[in-house]
Parts: C-alpha cells; sequence; structure tokens
C-alpha cells in the first residue's frame, strides 16, 4: 500500500483531481487503481468524487495497468454533434465504456480523450451514462462540470427519453406490451443483473416493429437506467435478445448472432445550458441490418 499527505496549499478538492495532478498521472489511471482496490482517507473508505485537502491521509494501492491491446479496436470517434458543454456520439460494438480491471483494450473514455483533452478534467471524463459494451447507438458526453452535473441530475431524475431497438428470440403474444418488474444484483455473480422484487424499480415497454419465423424485431423504450435493463427485462418475459450470452436461452441460442443485437436509437433531452429541447438519433449498425435482412428472406 502506499500513502500520500496532501500537501498545504491544496484547496478543498476531488479526490481523484488531486491524486492526478500530484502523481502526474490521468484520472482514467486513478479510477482504475481505484477499481482494482478501494481508497482510504485518514483511515475511511473514500470515493473518487469525494472532497480531500491539505493534510488528508490518502492510502491507495499502486496498480500499473496493463498495456492495451489497441490493434483489434481501433476507431474514429463518430461525433453526431457538438458544442462547449456537450459532445453526442454514436457508439460502435466492442468498446467497452470505462477503464476497469480486466480490459485490457481501448475505452471509449480514453478514445474521446483524445479527441477532445478537456474531457480529462471533466468527472468521469464527461461519461453521465453508459452503454454495454456489445450495445451500439446515441451517447452524450459532457464537456464542463456544470453540464455534467446537470446531465447527471436529469438522468436520476428520469428527465432524459431513450429509445432502443433490439431482436429477440420468439413471437411476443401481443404487439405491445409493459414491463415492471424491479432489478438487483445476482448474491452469486455481481457481474449479472436479476429481475426480483427487492431490486430497485425498472420500467421498460415494447412494441414489436416486425416478426418474424421464431425472432422479433421490437422498438424499446425504458424510463429507468438499471444495469442490463433491457437485456434483464426481455430476458424474464421469455424473449432474450439474441446473440446475448450472459441472458440468453443457452450458449448455442446465443450464436444467433455475433453480438447481443441491442442499439440505442434515439435521445432526448434539455441543453443543460441554454435549456433548448434536443433529439439525436444514431441508424442502425451494419451488422444489425443485415440480421434483420436474412430474417426477411427466411420469412413463410
Amino acid at each position: 500500500m502506499a500513502t500520500i499527505t496532501l500537501p498545504e496549499g491544496i484547496v478543498t478538492e476531488r479526490c481523484d483531481k488531486i491524486l492526478a495532478q500530484l502523481l502526474q498521472l490521468p484520472r482514467a489511471h486513478i479510477r482504475y487503481a481505484y477499481e482494482s482496490f478501494p481508497f482510504e482517507c485518514n483511515g475511511k473508505p473514500i470515493h473518487l468524487h469525494n472532497k480531500v485537502s491539505s493534510g488528508d491521509v490518502i492510502t491507495f494501492e499502486p496498480v500499473e495497468r496493463p498495456k492495451k491491446n489497441i490493434t483489434k479496436k481501433i476507431f474514429t470517434l463518430n461525433v453526431i454533434f457538438e458544442d462547449d458543454d456537450i459532445m453526442v456520439i454514436n457508439k460502435p460494438a466492442g468498446i467497452t465504456v470505462h477503464p476497469a480491471p480486466g480490459v485490457r483494450e481501448k475505452t471509449l473514455v480514453e478514445y474521446a480523450d483524445e479527441y477532445c483533452k478537456q474531457l480529462e478534467k471533466i468527472e468521469r471524463s464527461g461519461i453521465v451514462h453508459r452503454l454495454d459494451k456489445d450495445t451500439t447507438g446515441v451517447m452524450i458526453l459532457a464537456k464542463s462540470e456544470r453540464a455534467s452535473r446537470h446531465l447527471r441530475t436529469d438522468f436520476a431524475n428520469h428527465c432524459i427519453q431513450k429509445q432502443y431497438t433490439c431482436i429477440v428470440h420468439g413471437n411476443p403474444p401481443l404487439n405491445t406490451g409493459k414491463i415492471e418488474i424491479p432489478i438487483a444484483r445476482q448474491n452469486t455473480d455481481k457481474a449479472k443483473m436479476i429481475a426480483c422484487p427487492s431490486g430497485k424499480s425498472a420500467k421498460t415497454t415494447w412494441i414489436v416493429q416486425e416478426r418474424f419465423q421464431n425472432f422479433s424485431w421490437l422498438n424499446v423504450k425504458i424510463y429507468t437506467g438499471r444495469t442490463h435493463q433491457i437485456r434483464v427485462h426481455m430476458s424474464y418475459i421469455g424473449h432474450p435478445i439474441i446473440g446475448d450470452a450472459t441472458y440468453g436461452k443457452s450458449p448455442e441460442a446465443s450464436k444467433v448472432a455475433p453480438r447481443t443485437m441491442l442499439h440505442a436509437v434515439s435521445i432526448a433531452f434539455l441543453h443543460p445550458r441554454t435549456s433548448e429541447k434536443l433529439h439525436f438519433s444514431a441508424p442502425i449498425p451494419q451488422d444489425f441490418a443485415d440480421i434483420l435482412e436474412n430474417l426477411r428472406s427466411h420469412k413463410s
């Protein structure tokens, strides 16, 4: 373990920001170390966003981040919209949003930091919500602390409208449906979620866009932002998303698609500074479109 006593002259500031300055490391590296081994301040657990000041004693485990294998995941950030406050991107499949233990490839945070250096100075590098590694589509990034606070508050208050589309196993008996089942972390596997009464409230609605033999294309709207919400809810009602090896029917069933066929189609929100109503969308990616075309070709 390493210990650092914050020197004189430090005004109260976020823990990760101060450590990054003192250790001359990117904040992404500080986040990686924290996610590997929790930090302590004056002998008590501390979160990276907690404030620290001169005289505080920070204890942490120095962790060397593994070298990234960036040859497999190199892409140009697809920016849909950008101004001084926000950036809206179209996320591709196969890119993890945040650095974390076990993630050896370049993350969206690192690509975004390279594209816009000021993001390194903002909490979570401007990330105000997440998409799973294999989920594609629209994401918002904040380019200022004010925009980050505003957008995170709007997400927490469910003021931001998010529309998704996915391909699922089977054919629901109705053309529309609503799922209101709480979601919690599994006790046996903390990386997985489960629908259960003791979890946090979660609401999802869906509409059948097109039916195929043994499969359906759905438009989905979520009213809460629980981890893996759509994947868990669709699996709960017996129509898991194709390609989902975690919540799918079986390993063999997941091989219908090369990845989880879930796409964030659009997002609508108020601009954090001007309060202007904004709406952005992203077309379905080519692999999603190819599967739809293949399913249409096998319609009876």
